[in-house]
């Protein structure tokens, strides 16, 4: 009873003595001013009475008050706060009632629908060609204005409670370990900062070529080898537009006329825009940034943004017009990444510490603290720009982009300024201590997580072989592993296993590949595979891991699974960044596992096949890299073709031909984001059923269950079609995704979007008495419509729902109604 008594007094004195109180007063007439709202940085902390007198509690500094036909006032905050503020003029007032009003000005508007109109003119990318260089220095230190401060406090630290905690308690080894890394590093960025990278880059474009970027050198500091995945990194507005200027969330910011101005001789339209969050409780005065328009062509001449909250971060951009087209000039960017906060001397009492929301009385702070916020610092400045030269296609050969020199001993011709003092010692505090802690192989193992990849040491296991479930092997276990380029940079064995709990059978797999280039994917590839598949599924041949793994539970409701035991040998080669190539021949041995028989000739077959595939990504951007080639940039569309043929020799026993095609797009329009996806295929000759075409559905056969209609969304599969019904020898589809061009939010902090979804598919089936098994022909269209609620109610999953359409509609409502929820893992 004493102890909850002690907690209910706690938490009194914590609401009653950790607020501060504000008096607000008319300067002129010194009477109190009611409703004058109270702002910490873009939040709402209350508005005053009748008596001009508000109450709150708030960890800013300053707060701003605003009063309708008022002068804003900015005040420090204390525990008790008088103000005196201004009234307005009569031609100020309307001014500002002008400007914050609560919707976009049209003429704001205007002006932006016209920058958007015109950027493909403004762009360089209109030019036949350019050339130009640029120097780009990342670093994370405190803020500049707070470095001698905490250098100082560093130095002063050595006797501070930090020490005395660690005599007085006792430490897991683990936190020791922890506790003497951190003094390391503390000790390492006294006189350094916490990270450099420098990188000087030459941008190559040709209207005949494409694009081509060179890494001319870089260095990292604490790394001795580069980070290839990191080169890639582009945290600047270069060919690209800022998300407030993209059509799709114009709703979601206000945008205002504010000025008109003379910059460097030309006429400046000057917009401010503020982003839109609870209009109840958001300061109307505070702009989230500016928006510089030249007036004679409608180009982005200047951006600049701040964070909702003070010194949280900021980015200035600036182009200038070269020839008539606007160049990215130099960019400035600073945000917020974390803090550092210091124990300092023990407190008398504790009563007064307020809590945080969801915080217990246990975790009060017991000691006085120093905090020191982190910052990311970005400086990229762009230079030697060559206009309409003659370009060679030798100088875009190989991947799009390519790193010449990684040592750091050229960035010295490219740095617009020296390095600083502590600048320059960053390289050889931070690399002894990187080295000393071994980060470098933490920090491999996150860069092939990115692949799909867990990396111990020379080994990578794949993530897909760890579980799936389907409805003939039930769950299935099992693991995958690769030894990497750390074993030998040349060959590379791996192999996997799975046990089906439902079959009770292992299956297995095991391949060899050997590499034969440095510069691009060309390996060479020997494999085994004892294994069971979902028959007619189309092929995933060249497919990227995320597509794959987007496939997992594609046979949820699939019983249809054939064995496969195969002998293979593939020749995979990128013929150029935009095009690769797969060659693959295969002995085979084939059985049904499922009620089934094909002729005259049983459900067991022998297969003799040769396969030819390609891949068509014209605009994917990729940098080869010591694991492989790497997409830093995934654009459309794609293509995916696949030719296999088989022959009665060596053994073989089956004639046939299968073809298969699959081109995705996506675009950005006033509608939104729109995915289209195009596929078929056709089969000819004697082949079994799954060398044919199943069109693939995610509902149960027997819709009995309440999970019967549950599924995730795939690729290419409809969420309406029975699993394992639907089978072609030939058919054509395609699948139609609409973004809807507005975001919202409802709980939480994370936006959601509404997805809209129409699929089709027809097809045939010449000889399909030849197949005795239970199955129907889609000799009319299909068609489904769905609609999936993305990120739903601001989590990391969404729910969406789809309903069959047409002729293979029926009257029950549980056979033509599926739902689909898709898990977002990675945000």
């Amino acid at each position: 009873m004493t102890r909850l008594l002690s907690a209910l007094l706690l938490l009194f004195t914590v609401l009653t003595f950790g607020q501060s109180q504000l008096k607000v007063f008319n300067k002129s007439t010194k009477k109190p001013i009611e409703n004058a709202a109270v702002y910490c940085d873009d939040n709402l902390l209350g508005k005053t009475n009748y008596e001009g007198v508000l109450s709150f509690k708030t960890k800013c500094k300053k707060v701003e008050v605003l009063a309708s036909n008022f002068e804003d006032a900015l005040v420090d905050v204390k525990k008790s706060m008088e103000v005196s503020m201004q009234p307005l003029s009569d031609k100020m007032s309307n001014i500002d009632r002008v400007v914050i009003q609560d919707k976009s000005d049209p003429r704001a508007l205007r002006i932006l629908d016209e920058v958007n109109k015109r950027a493909k003119d403004n762009s360089p990318k209109s030019l036949d060609s350019y050339d130009f260089k640029s120097y780009t220095k990342f670093s994370i230190d405190v803020d500049k204005d707070s470095v001698d401060t905490f250098k100082n406090f560093l130095a002063s630290r050595k006797d501070s409670l930090s020490r005395v905690e660690k005599k007085e308690a006792k430490q897991k080894e683990k936190e020791i370990k922890d506790s003497l890394i951190n003094e390391d590093f503390l000790n390492a960025s006294q006189e350094s900062q916490m990270f450099l990278w420098e990188k000087a880059t030459e941008y190559k474009y040709s209207k005949s070529f494409g694009e081509k970027t060179n890494i001319i050198d870089n260095r990292m500091s604490g790394f001795k080898n580069p980070i290839y995945e990191a080169l890639a990194i582009n945290i600047s507005n270069l060919n690209r537009t800022p998300r407030q200027l993209r059509p799709e969330n114009r709703k979601l910011f206000n945008f205002y006329l504010s000025d008109t101005l003379q910059i460097d001789g030309r006429k400046t339209y000057v917009i401010k825009f503020k982003e839109i969050t609870d209009k109840k409780k958001q300061n109307p005065r505070k702009f989230n940034g500016k928006i510089y328009v030249d007036s004679e062509t409608y180009a982005l001449k200047k951006f600049e943004s701040a964070n909702k909250k003070r010194n949280e971060g900021d980015i200035v951009s600036v182009w200038k017009p070269i020839n008539g087209k606007w160049f990215l000039d130099y960019e400035d960017i600073k945000l917020k990444m974390g803090d550092q906060t210091f124990n300092m001397s023990k407190k008398d009492s504790v009563k007064t510490d307020t809590l945080k929301k969801g915080q217990h009385l246990s975790d009060r702070h017991k000691y006085n603290q120093k905090t020191f916020g982190n910052y990311l610092y970005v400086k990229n400045r762009f230079f030697d720009f060559k206009l309409n030269e003659a370009l060679k296609a030798s100088e875009f050969k190989g991947y799009s982009l390519e790193m010449k020199n990684s040592d750091g001993s050229l960035l010295d011709k490219y740095r617009t300024d020296s390095l600083t003092a502590r600048e320059s010692a960053t390289y050889t505090k931070i690399d002894s201590f990187v080295q000393k802690h071994d980060f470098e192989k933490k920090l491999s193992f996150l860069t092939q997580l990115i692949r799909g990849n867990l990396r111990y040491k020379m080994i990578d296991f794949d993530i897909t072989k760890i579980f799936s479930y389907d409805k003939y092997q039930g769950i299935r276990l099992g693991a995958g592993l690769k030894l990497n380029e750390k074993f030998n940079k040349t060959f590379s064995p791996d192999g996997y296993f799975g046990y089906g709990f439902k079959d009770h059978t292992w299956k297995y797999g095991l391949g060899l590949d050997v590499k034969l280039s440095d510069k691009r994917t060309s390996i060479f590839r020997l494999d085994y595979v004892d294994d069971v598949f979902a028959a007619g599924r189309f092929s995933n041949t060249m497919w990227d891991m995320m597509m794959k793994v987007n496939d997992l539970n594609l046979d949820l409701h699939n019983a249809n699974f054939y064995k496969s035991q195969k002998w293979g040998a593939s020749y995979l080669y990128d013929i150029s960044n935009s095009l690769s190539m797969k060659i693959a021949v295969n002995k085979e041995k084939q059985q049904a596992l499922f009620d089934y028989s094909y002729k005259n000739l049983g459900n067991r077959f022998d297969n003799t096949s040769a396969t030819l595939s390609f891949k068509f990504s014209p605009n994917d951007k990729n940098i080869m890299t010591p694991s492989g080639k790497y997409t830093y940039e995934k654009s459309f569309p794609q293509a995916y073709v696949n030719f296999e043929k088989g022959f009665e020799t060596l053994s073989g026993n089956l004639d046939y031909y299968r073809a298969d095609a699959l081109i995705i797009h996506q675009f950005r329009s006033k509608l939104g984001y729109t995915n289209i996806k195009l596929f078929g295929g056709i089969s000819s000759g004697t082949a079994p059923i799954w060398k044919n075409f199943e069109i693939a559905g995610q509902n149960d056969r027997n819709p009995d269950h309440w999970y019967s209609n549950i599924n995730t969304p795939n690729n290419l599969a409809f969420a309406t079609m029975p699993s394992g019904t639907f089978f072609a020898d030939k058919f054509v589809a395609f699948k139609v995704s609409q973004y809807l061009p507005f975001r919202f939010k409802t709980i939480g902090s994370r936006y959601s979007n509404i997805e809209l979804e129409y699929q089709a598919a027809i097809g045939d089936f010449k000889n399909r008495g030849d197949h005795q098994f239970d199955f129907q022909v889609l000799d009319h269209y299909y068609q489904e419509v769905g609609l999936m609620w993305n990120r739903f109610l601001g989590r990391n999953f969404g729910v969406g729902f789809s309903y069959r359409l047409g002729y293979y509609q029926t009257s029950e409502f549980k056979d033509n109604f599926g739902i689909k929820l898709r898990f977002n893992l990675l945000n």
